[in-house]
């Protein structure tokens, strides 16, 4: 990562863990809290801002590493959003197979739901994250 900026790194960081953790925490209301409002609300809490911010993590350490300084503008926009929705799809998966156990957020139920209500968000906020990231101002 030579030639990136502590503040640059802090900033795709932030950004990342920001976005995954604002979207975690509107699952945990929505799903969590009034969809499913049934069992531990602690355990809920935890998985919510585990999730949220060891996604952003993986996401903002994945653009630094393999978008940011080896491309610009449209193909840094793509790359991050694809980055962005690779690795929310997989724990889209991943959350599904879980929830399927704990039933803390209906993926039980509504499996279906469940991951359809989580990749798309993940791509059309891998467009966004790729936007703010490469396309304001860039």
């Amino acid at each position: 990562m030579t030639g990136i900026t502590k503040s640059r790194v802090t900033q795709v960081l932030g950004i990342a863990v920001g976005m995954t953790l604002l979207a975690e925490v509107i699952y945990f209301i929505v799903w969590g809290l009034v969809l499913f409002p049934g069992g531990s609300v602690f355990n809920k809490v935890v998985w919510t801002f585990t999730c949220g911010i060891g996604m952003g993590a993986v996401i903002g350490a994945l653009v630094l590493v393999f978008v940011e300084g080896t491309a610009s503008g449209r193909p840094a926009i793509f790359q991050a959003a694809l980055t962005m929705f690779g690795v929310g799809a997989y724990c889209t998966v991943l959350c599904s197979g879980i929830d399927a156990s704990v039933n803390y957020f209906g993926g039980a139920e509504n499996t279906a739901l469940f991951v359809t209500g989580s990749i798309i968000p993940a791509a059309l906020g891998g467009l966004f994250f790729g936007w703010v990231l490469y396309g304001i101002g860039q």
